[in-house]
């Protein structure tokens, strides 16, 4: 059981879902759809990420925004590497979009 009863609530329906669906329940799921909005330009971009950091990154990320003569975007780079992590674990990926799935019906 997590610490997050919403988590362990999506668990659940997501286990309920798939047992309906019998053994081949990840044949009608387009995972595909997913990755391609997952880092899109055009999507919108509603919800954030926080996570903690020490005082000195703190400081230095802000410096890297507001650094003219640096091109790098700290917060796209984050999105970039969550992309990449999406791609290397699928399984896990997929079942975060069953989850949002299942809370967009709500």
């Amino acid at each position: 059981m997590s610490e997050n009863p919403m988590s362990d609530a999506f668990d659940t329906a997501e286990e309920e879902q798939s047992g309906k669906a019998g053994v081949n329940s990840g044949v009608n799921f387009d995972a595909e759809q997913y990755l391609e909005a997952l880092n899109s330009d055009g999507a919108p971009k509603e919800k954030t990420v926080g996570i903690a950091v020490t005082p000195e990154m703190h400081a230095f990320y802000h410096e890297l925004q507001n650094a003219d003569e640096i091109e790098v975007n700290p917060a796209q780079s984050i999105r970039d590497h969550l992309e990449k992590l999406a791609h290397r674990h699928p399984e896990v990926f997929e079942k975060a979009m069953r989850k949002l799935e299942i809370e967009r019906e709500f």
